[in-house]
């Protein structure tokens, strides 16, 4: 193998690639692989629904691929954090009350 093959980016299909979107995760572990379920809780900002939390897709990785995964959103959140400033992980203190303004401002 040449060095130039070593050194080059592997070509990536994205032909087949789905998106969706989740703000919930359920994560579970064997002592081979991280398995790791993402969905849907329609609860989560607020009024209470009928409806239950729906999973709908799964993710099953190696345990140095899920450390590898860790790095890369650690990374990533500390960058968007740098920028944008500190996310607020409670609900509750995100939402903006509208009250009347303070004296004098």
């Amino acid at each position: 193998m040449s060095e130039t093959n070593k050194t080059a980016a592997p070509q990536i299909d994205a032909s087949n690639l789905k998106s969706s979107y989740a703000n919930v995760c359920r994560i579970a572990q064997t002592p081979n692989e991280v398995i790791v379920d993402f969905g849907m809780n329609p609860n989560f900002f607020g009024q209470m629904l009928d409806e239950p939390l729906k999973l709908d897709s799964r993710v099953i990785m190696s345990h140095d691929a899920a450390k590898r995964l860790c790095l890369h959103l650690m990374a990533t959140i500390q960058n968007f954090e740098s920028k944008y400033g500190t996310i607020e992980l409670d609900v509750t203190k995100r939402l903006k009350t509208t009250g009347t303004p303070e004296a004098g401002t």
